[in-house]
């Protein structure tokens, strides 16, 4: 008799762990479909025009930033260094990078 009391427990509690973890795999599947219809597939390759380079991005932002900080210094590196609050050396590391005189 206990052991049948123990099985039948036992099954009933195997339901519930199934039962939870259907939940979980609908909800995940649910937010997977959600994501997808928000932002498309990330296994996608966009065509070539249509890709950027974030890095390329950061780096005509930094150049244009950059070249109107001296503008609004008159060429002087010192102040252009403190509007963009960097050390004055990183500026002209900088300005040797992107080619800046």
């Amino acid at each position: 008799m206990c052991n049948q009391g123990n099985d039948l427990t036992m099954l009933k509690i195997k339901k519930e762990t199934t039962n939870a973890q259907q939940q979980r795999i609908d909800e995940q599947a649910y937010f997977f479909d959600m994501f997808e219809d928000m932002w498309g597939s990330h296994g996608e390759i966009l065509p070539d025009d249509v890709q950027y380079s974030l890095c390329a991005e950061l780096e005509a932002l930094e150049r244009e930033r950059i070249t109107n900080a001296l503008k609004l210094a008159s060429g002087n590196q010192t102040k252009a260094a403190i509007s963009l609050d960097i050390g004055r050396t990183a500026l002209i590391a900088k300005m040797k990078k992107y080619n800046i005189s």
